[in-house]
C-alpha cells in the first residue's frame, strides 16, 4: 500500500530546506553557524562533498585533542583534572572517552603479546588448562579499572573537605591518572612488539612491572599535588598518606580482584 500524493509530496526535500535559517535538529531560528540551543552545526544536504567534509572534521577533532590532551596529562594529571572540573571541557578530551581509547589499545597490545602462548600454555594436551588460560586473560584485562578504585578511595579518604571538591570530581581526577598510568604501559610493554623471544618477554615483564610500581607513585602523586594545591612544606605527611592508601587499596583490590578470576574460571570450567 502507497502513501496518497499528498503525503508523498510533503516528504520530498524542499530545494530550500537546508538553506532557511532553522536548525534541523531542534527546529530552533539560527542566526549563526552553530545552534544556540542545541550547538548542532547548520546541516547541510548530504551528498559525497559533505560526508566526507563532516567525516573529516569529526576525526580531525578526535585526532588532535587525544594527543593534546594526552600531552598536558603527561606533564600535569592533576592540573588537567582541575581545570575540567573548573569548566574548562572543550579543551581537555572527555576522561571516559580518553580512557576508553587507551583501554581498548591496551587490550590490543596485550593479546599481541599473547602471554600465556609464551609461557607454554595453549601448547599443552590439556585442553581445560588452554581454555582456563584464554579466560583468565580475558578477565586480567580489565584489571585497569582497580587502580581507579583506589587512587579515588585515597583522594576521598584523605583530602574529602578540600577545596570543596564532590564525588564525581574526585572520580574525574583518579580516571585522568589512570589514563597516565596506561599510557606508561602502553610505553613500557611495546618493546615486547619487537623483540618477541619468549625468555625476552618473560624477563621483561617482571622487570617492567617493578618500576611500573614507582611510575603509578608518581603519577598518582603528582595528580594529587596538582588537583588539591598542596603545599609540600605543609602538606607532605597527608601526601604521604595518601599514596600509603593507594598503594595498599590497590594490593588489596588487586588479590581480590585475582582470587575472585579464579573462582569465576573455575565455576565456568565445571
Amino acid at each position: 500500500m502507497t502513501d496518497p500524493p499528498a503525503v508523498q509530496r510533503a516528504a520530498q526535500i524542499a530545494p530550500d530546506h537546508f538553506a532557511a535559517p532553522i536548525c534541523r535538529n531542534c527546529g530552533a531560528a539560527l542566526s549563526t553557524p552553530y545552534c544556540g540551543s542545541c550547538g548542532q552545526k547548520k546541516a547541510l544536504r548530504l551528498d559525497g562533498r559533505a560526508l566526507r567534509r563532516e567525516t573529516w572534521a569529526q576525526w580531525r577533532l578526535f585526532e588532535l585533542i587525544a594527543p593534546r590532551t594526552l600531552w598536558h596529562l603527561v606533564t600535569g594529571p592533576g592540573r588537567v583534572a582541575r581545570e575540567y572540573v573548573l569548566g574548562e571541557r572543550k579543551r581537555h578530551m572527555h576522561p571516559l572517552k580518553l580512557l576508553v581509547l587507551l583501554v581498548a589499545l591496551l587490550v590490543l597490545l596485550l593479546n599481541a603479546n599473547q602471554l600465556f602462548s609464551h609461557h607454554g600454555y595453549s601448547s599443552r594436551a590439556d585442553d581445560q588448562v588452554t581454555r582456563m588460560a584464554a579466560l583468565v586473560q580475558g578477565y586480567a584485562n580489565w584489571s585497569f579499572s582497580l587502580s581507579i578504585v583506589a587512587i579515588f578511595a585515597a583522594s576521598s579518604l584523605v583530602f574529602r573537605r578540600r577545596l570543596g571538591y564532590n564525588a564525581l570530581e574526585h572520580a574525574v581526577l583518579a580516571v585522568y591518572c589512570q589514563i597516565v598510568i596506561i599510557a606508561a604501559q602502553l610505553l613500557s610493554l611495546s618493546p615486547t612488539l619487537v623483540w618477541t623471544s619468549p625468555d625476552f618477554i618473560a624477563h621483561y615483564k617482571a622487570l617492567s612491572g617493578r618500576w611500573m610500581y614507582v611510575v603509578k607513585l608518581l603519577v598518582v602523586g603528582a595528580g594529587f599535588h596538582q588537583f588539591f594545591v598542596l603545599e609540600m612544606r605543609r602538606d607532605w605527611p597527608r601526601l604521604l598518606l595518601s599514596l600509603a592508601l593507594y598503594a595498599g587499596i590497590s594490593w588489596l583490590l588487586l588479590r581480590a580482584f585475582a582470587l575472585a578470576i579464579l573462582r569465576i574460571v573455575q565455576y565456568q570450567l565445571s
